[in-house]
């Protein structure tokens, strides 16, 4: 194995570097993500796993194979999270439709390795990068990111939901709803902006609501 000099680390990419790992997973939103991952599990994945379950998943992955992604900065790594996490959805989802059939066992994730989930991931990413409590957090605020965008009318919400959860380019959100281009950037100007007011009165409320506050 060649020998890495000193210098190199701090060469690395910040997906590819233990020390500033931890920090690129909290700047491209992690609870947006864990709502593009809930959403896109089916009823059957849900009652067998939990978002959770896939997210801490998708960064052992992400950190398993950080050699296979050419980074061009955050916006494109989250792109590449969210391909993995649809990927990883996909596989369970078979594994337990072959075992539904009697043809496969039940699929094996994190939260059910015998060390359990969270130190079972000590093991497989940087130090730091996942705690009880961070998990908790991350999945409140996503909690109250899906209420709010659960209370927007359906034609803005999906546009909001498309745009600014899925990064997909507003061309593709027109395709997608069989709408103008122009008409999906009004959809989300109203939309974004209503989302925006429901989920800051939301986080209010729930600070409100803890002990102490």
């Amino acid at each position: 194995m060649a020998q890495v000099r000193p210098n190199e680390e701090a060469e690395l990419p910040p997906h590819r570097d233990p020390r500033r790992f931890d920090a690129l997973i909290e700047s491209v939103s992690p609870d947006s993500l864990l709502v593009v991952i809930e959403r896109s599990m089916g009823p059957a994945l849900l009652a067998a796993c939990s978002p959770e379950d896939l997210w801490q998943e998708t960064l052992a992955v992400a950190w398993r194979d950080r050699e296979q992604h050419a980074w061009t900065g955050p916006r494109d790594y989250r792109t590449w999270l969210i391909t993995l996490a649809r990927n990883r959805i996909r596989d369970l989802a078979r594994t337990l439709s072959r075992e539904k059939r009697g043809g496969g066992e039940r699929p094996l994730l994190f939260s059910g390795l015998e060390f359990g989930a969270v130190s079972g991931l000590e093991q497989l990413l940087p130090a730091g990068s996942t705690t009880p409590s961070r998990i908790v957090g991350t999945r409140e605020r996503a909690r109250l990111m899906q209420e709010a965008l659960a209370g927007l009318p359906a034609e803005l919400g999906d546009v909001v939901r498309l745009h600014l959860f899925d990064e997909q380019t507003m061309e593709a959100v027109a395709a997608t709803l069989a709408i103008t281009v122009d008409q999906a950037w009004y959809r989300f100007r109203k939309g974004s902006a209503l989302y925006a007011r429901r989920l800051a009165l939301l986080r209010s409320q729930s600070l409100q609501g803890k002990p102490g506050s």
